[in-house]
């Protein structure tokens, strides 16, 4: 009866400790979202500074402005006010929100590669390429995040006690395609 008591003790104990565990990598993951979506807000918002900087010096063409304006209009599909565990399942808001960062990510170094920069303001090009850079690092750390967490819902007893706390496998950028 003692040995009984025992196990479910520690079963219990094992199991609070994953849950914790799966809470903290969630966490984590949501919070480099929270860096990932302002970061790449401020990267469109600075580049479309950086092209307006000097008014006698237009460094877009109609069709560069036409792919900005593209970018600009699918900023507000990035934005998930859901709570996670509703826009955390396949098609879900989190979903469509990385595939729209990594859309925006993509056309802004896309412009920026056929953009003269000798004519732009260097600080404020340094401010755009320290933006890519902190979004390049937070997306990495938001895969690292993803991939633990991911992990330890996978197996077991990880599998169980995310059940019981509606934790799932969050996607991470690689998987979602346009």
């Amino acid at each position: 009866m003692q040995a009984l008591l025992l196990s479910l003790t520690l079963a219990t104990i094992l199991a609070y400790l994953w849950y914790a565990s799966l809470l903290k990598k969630r966490t984590s993951a949501i919070e480099a979202l929270k860096v990932i979506d302002s970061r790449i807000d401020m990267r469109l918002t600075l580049f479309t500074e950086l092209c307006q900087a000097r008014p006698s010096y237009h460094p877009l063409t109609d069709d560069q402005q036409a792919q900005l304006q593209q970018l600009k209009q699918l900023q507000p599909q990035h934005d998930w006010g859901q709570p996670i565990e509703a826009s955390n399942v396949t098609g879900g808001s989190l979903s469509v929100s990385i595939a729209a960062w990594q859309q925006i990510d993509q056309g802004l170094e896309a412009l920026l590669a056929t953009v003269n920069k000798d004519k732009l303001s260097e600080d404020k090009l340094a401010e755009y390429l320290q933006l890519e850079l902190d979004f390049v690092h937070a997306e990495d750390f938001y895969r690292k995040a993803v991939d633990e967490l991911n992990s330890g819902v996978k197996i077991f007893p990880g599998a169980a006690v995310a059940k019981l706390a509606r934790i799932a496998p969050m996607p991470i950028f690689d998987q979602v395609h346009d």
